[in-house]
């Protein structure tokens, strides 16, 4: 019979288009794990194997093989559609995530019009490709828990390479992953002063400590949101990953990070109120949380033991000359870009070229002291003006303030706490505090902040698709 023919041609298929699914999945994960720990474009594995060498507006690139992996894992994600014979339809996500990050996307494309440098029209046309497509290829491929995965995995490896570059005080080895020449004693490297001596900062692979920190912070608060509809098995990863995270947002020593971890965990706390599910009665319970205390209180006195003048050098020396240099830069950054505000407030100067604009307004080619202001919200308003600075704030607050309300009413009804995407909204929280001290979080402005913020939005938006009884895994 035609159906009996049909029927091994259709099995096939299907068990194809399963395979190119896992392996759209595989390559993906690869890509991300690679980018987010290669501080700079011209080192590390997105340089090994060149294809090809070009140059934009007089800076040199190089491509690399690797660099063709996000090709690949679309290429796999189209064969799987076009080989699967279900129909499905296109995710979109919920529309208070959805409808900022396109506003935040179409008005920094509208903005880098006309075109000054092309160096720069490509990173913002890259970042902005990144941001979009990470965000529609989860919704599509991906789900809560596989975002997860993403996370805690280059949380436990940035965390782990953290702590082995802060106890050795230098770099581990990892050169050809792109890792710096750490030098405490060299110039350029982040430290704290204390006792006379330098003590580096500890990087990861990331560009600066800040950076690690804030994606350290970000990545702890999704874990710890996720616990609860993690399976028993994994857990245990889970809390490991956890564990190395914190060691490297300690070892950062970044005051912002911090700060937002503070903000984010307190939200997470307020939302779930997981203290709500315990049996206080319990003396399984109370044995738990006994350990868990005296657990917490001995890490506590061990770091104050171990690095306490570290701990005060960086929070309550603010008057050093390394603190003080620190302050006064950022002080004379946020002048300059409320300068930049006040000449062009609706539209701003353009994304991309918030330097470009320092540089003509002094009328010289390269003047020295020129830096990103390290605030986001400034950086925005400058770019991309009014509108723009509205929707890079709405990416950030929209996910926190949708997850409130919701507990909100629930506390009314006397429904339930556990929400799984009350981790991802944690995260935007923390990253709305981590973006008034610095700019790493700009969407415009490097592939980390494209791909990260990408991850985050779709990862709350399948969490809280999962929540209402979507489908999300």
């Amino acid at each position: 019979m035609p159906g009996e023919e049909r029927l091994p041609t259709t099995r096939g298929r299907s068990r194809l288009a399963g395979w190119c699914a896992r392996g759209s999945r595989a390559v993906f994960a690869l890509a991300f794990w690679l980018a987010m720990m290669t501080p700079a474009w011209d080192v590390g594995a997105f340089s090994w194997w060149p294809l090809a060498t070009f140059t934009l507006s007089g800076q040199r690139f190089q491509a690399g093989a690797l660099g063709l992996l996000p090709a690949l894992a679309v290429l796999l994600w189209v064969g799987t559609r076009l080989l699967d014979g279900r129909r499905r339809g296109w995710r979109w996500g919920p529309a208070h995530v959805t409808l900022p990050l396109l506003l935040l996307s179409g008005w920094t494309l509208l903005r880098s019009w006309p075109v000054h440098n092309r160096h720069i029209l490509a990173i913002v046309l890259i970042a902005v490709g990144v941001y979009v497509g990470t965000y529609g290829y989860l919704l599509q491929q991906g789900g809560t828990r596989w975002c997860l995965i993403l996370i805690a995995v280059l949380m436990a490896v940035q965390g782990g390479v953290a702590s082995a570059q802060f106890l050795r005080q230098g770099a581990v080895g990892l050169a050809w992953m792109g890792e710096g020449a750490l030098d405490p004693a060299g110039q350029g490297v982040s430290v704290i002063e204390a006792g006379g001596q330098r003590w580096l900062r500890a990087y990861g692979l990331t560009a600066h400590p800040n950076v690690l920190g804030g994606y350290l912070a970000m990545s702890i608060l999704i874990c710890l949101g996720a616990l609860r509809s993690v399976k028993r098995g994994g857990r245990p990863f889970v809390w490991a990953a956890i564990v190395l995270g914190a060691l490297g947002l300690f070892c950062s020593f970044s005051r912002s990070a911090w700060l937002g971890t503070a903000a984010g965990l307190a939200y997470l706390g307020a939302t779930t109120q997981p203290w709500q599910g315990l049996d206080w009665r319990s003396p399984h319970v109370r044995r738990a949380l006994a350990v868990a205390g005296v657990l917490l209180a001995a890490c506590g006195l061990a770091l104050a033991l171990l690095y306490g003048e570290l701990l005060r050098a960086r929070l309550l020396r603010l008057g050093s000359p390394l603190e003080a240099t620190s302050i006064q830069e950022r002080v004379v950054d946020y002048a300059q870009a409320w300068g930049l505000i006040r000449d062009v407030p609706l539209k701003g100067v353009g994304s991309g070229y918030y330097i470009l604009a320092l540089w003509a307004g002094v009328g010289e080619d390269r003047p020295p002291g020129f830096r990103k202001v390290h605030n986001a919200y400034l950086l925005a308003t400058a770019e991309l003006g009014v509108v723009g600075a509205v929707a890079w704030a709405s990416t950030l607050l929209v996910a926190p303030l949708a997850v409130a309300r919701r507990a909100l009413r629930s506390d009314r009804r006397g429904g339930p706490q556990a929400r799984p995407e009350a981790g991802w909204a944690a995260a935007f929280c923390c990253a709305l505090v981590l973006c008034l001290f610095d700019s790493y979080l700009y969407v415009p402005s490097t592939w980390w902040a494209a791909l990260f913020m990408g991850l985050l939005a779709a990862g709350y938006a399948l969490a809280a698709g999962r929540e209402r009884g979507g489908e999300a895994d």
